[in-house]
């Protein structure tokens, strides 16, 4: 027997007592009111445990779905008349309304749904897709506060600067402090106002080989908004094949040959002895034929430093060989010392001379990333003037060039004033010689293409989200073999680019992970769910706007339908008549019956 039949026949046989007990009473003043009092402590005692419903008829629009993404705010709902959906991005609490675990499955299983009514941040673009030919409303949340765009290189070269640029996105009504931390240590920061959006790019040069993670911290005041993990790889470089054509071996070439040679550089030394005779050193390589420069012997190379004096002083057929080796990715520096160009190479680049600095210390920076020098103990009075599209790489204190560079087809010519950076050695500053050099080699050296490329979408793949791995390979002949953490995957081969392979993986684990393609290992950061939320909040805000302004509205007439719903009356009715009534009887048997 139900629970309702039990407790109903108990609140008849306890009735029925009652009754009997006020009917045999000896006084019988107030007996109707004593009954009444009775029954309804009694009928509003069972109604407490046996609920009453009733059915009401509510006009409904039978083809609209009101669904609620990530960022409905509670006000929005409980405004909102009938039956509502929550997807499964939101997280709300105490809110009556039905999960939609796939969109895409529930709307084919509902054909009689038409129009959507969309609350919050909105779907992302695999979901949006399946709504064309929806009549579709948006009522987007306010604007998420946090990083709204990041963007950063995730692998690096040894001696490669690194800089993490993005958008921070302030909503609310103070300012916060934004920065980026690694090591130990924070690197740069930032502060953004309230109520403002500003960019932020932050510069360094990390100084650990392998796999690291920074953070971009979000403060306001003492408290922590957020933590968003920046990976990163850092690889060794292969040590850039260095030539180096001298008129005639002076200090500056002594000093950074032996730097060259200190530092593992392939380096190939050719100076002038008389004409068309040279003196040969070859420092960690192999010796070849450099008697007359050619394409072929170029090749072999990745940086060609030369004075210009030595190149003005070769052949046309050897500077051809020259500007066509540049043009297929050659690095080009030349050493200058006169006002007026001798070639056609170095007259690229504008001159100008200034006497009123001569005789004062030369302090140099990196335009790269401000690194300022210590003072070299040098007169200069011979200056580059940049043109719009060159690239200067150091000024000094006064914002004169003195590195400037250019493109000239795949390569890079770099032009230098300097002639003693040496005098940094003699007075101890090895630190500043060893950066000069490096910046000037890296930048200028034949840039190198990995054989092997990965991408991953989404941006940050995430724990249990479904992730597409994409790989470029050096060939196309066979099929690669893909592992994740030992789990094999299965690659399919895009059609119009046969070198590109990709597969599906899903992330068990955040952090980093393995990649083995083939024989060669490449490490894949994952994410955690929490990680870069407002920027992947912003990023569906704009894909929903953008696919609103895209959509092509049908005016679809949905008809309107009376929809049954079940209302129970509220039980504190049902207590406050128990009160009522029990307050009378125990009032009238203790006081008025006397």
């Amino acid at each position: 027997m139900e629970f309702k039949y039990v407790a109903m026949l108990a609140g008849l046989v306890l009735l029925a007592f009652l009754l009997y007990k006020e009917v045999c009473r000896g006084n019988k003043a107030r007996l109707i009111w004593r009954i009444l009092a009775n029954i309804i402590a009694v009928s509003c005692f069972v109604l407490l445990m046996v609920p009453i419903s009733y059915k009401t008829r509510v006009p409904q629009n039978t083809g609209e779905l009101i669904l609620f993404t990530a960022g409905t705010h509670p006000d929005s709902i409980s405004r909102l008349k009938g039956k509502k959906y929550v997807h499964s991005s939101a997280d709300l609490k105490n809110v009556k309304a039905i999960n939609i675990q796939d969109l895409s499955y529930f709307l084919k299983s509902n054909p009689n749904i038409h129009k959507l009514s969309v609350y919050g941040y909105g779907l992302n673009k695999a979901e949006l897709a399946q709504l064309k030919g929806y009549q579709v409303i948006f009522h987007p949340a306010a604007n998420p506060t946090g990083i709204i765009a990041a963007d950063w290189p995730g692998r690096l070269k040894t001696t490669e600067s690194w800089q993490v640029q993005g958008t921070y996105q302030n909503s609310g009504s103070r300012a916060v402090k934004l920065l980026l931390k690694g090591l130990g240590k924070t690197v740069d920061s930032i502060e953004i106002g309230s109520k403002s959006s500003k960019a932020f790019s932050f510069k360094t040069t990390p100084k650990q080989n392998g796999k690291a993670v920074y953070e971009l911290i979000s403060l306001q005041k003492n408290d922590t908004l957020a933590k968003e993990p920046v990976p990163i790889q850092v690889a060794d470089q292969a040590p850039m094949k260095v030539l180096i054509m001298a008129s005639f071996p002076d200090f500056e070439y002594k000093f950074l040959k032996n730097w060259l040679y200190e530092n593992q550089y392939p380096l190939a030394f050719r100076s002038q002895i008389s004409k068309n005779k040279y003196a040969f050193d070859f420092l960690n390589l192999d010796s070849l034929s450099l008697n007359r420069i050619s394409t072929s012997s170029l090749k072999k190379f990745d940086v060609l430093i030369i004075d210009e004096e030595e190149l003005a002083a070769i052949s046309p057929d050897e500077r051809s060989s020259i500007d066509l080796a540049v043009k297929n990715g050659l690095g080009l520096l030349i050493r200058v010392a006169n006002l007026k160009a001798s070639t056609t190479l170095g007259g690229r680049f504008s001159r100008f001379e200034s006497p009123a600095l001569k005789g004062k210390p030369l302090i140099l920076r990196l335009t790269e990333d401000q690194f300022k020098f210590n003072a070299l103990p040098t007169e200069q009075g011979l200056f580059l003037k940049p043109d719009p599209t060159d690239q200067p790489l150091i000024f000094d204190s006064n914002g004169n060039a003195m590195v400037n560079s250019t493109i000239n087809g795949y390569g890079k010519v770099l032009i230098s004033t300097l002639s003693s950076t040496y005098h940094w050695l003699l007075s101890g500053q090895k630190n500043d010689y060893a950066t000069y050099w490096s910046k000037l080699i890296a930048n200028a050296g034949r840039k190198r293409n990995d054989m092997l490329t990965v991408n991953t979408i989404p941006q940050f793949p995430v724990v249990n989200q479904k992730t597409r791995i994409i790989t470029a390979l050096s060939t196309a002949d066979k099929l690669p073999v893909l592992k994740v953490d030992n789990v094999q995957l299965s690659p399919r081969q895009n059609m119009a680019l046969p070198f590109q392979w990709d597969a599906l993986y899903w992330p068990q684990k955040p952090g980093w992970t393995n990649l083995e393609v083939n024989q060669t290992t490449e490490p894949i950061y994952i994410y955690r769910k929490n990680d870069w939320q407002a920027l992947k909040y912003q990023q569906t805000l704009n894909d929903t706007h953008q696919f609103i302004q895209n959509l092509s509205q049908n005016d679809t007439k949905t008809q309107l339908a009376d929809t049954v719903l079940t209302e129970e009356v509220s039980r504190w009715w049902f207590f406050a008549g128990f009160l009522i009534a029990a307050a009378f009887l125990w009032y009238e048997a203790r006081i008025l019956a006397f």
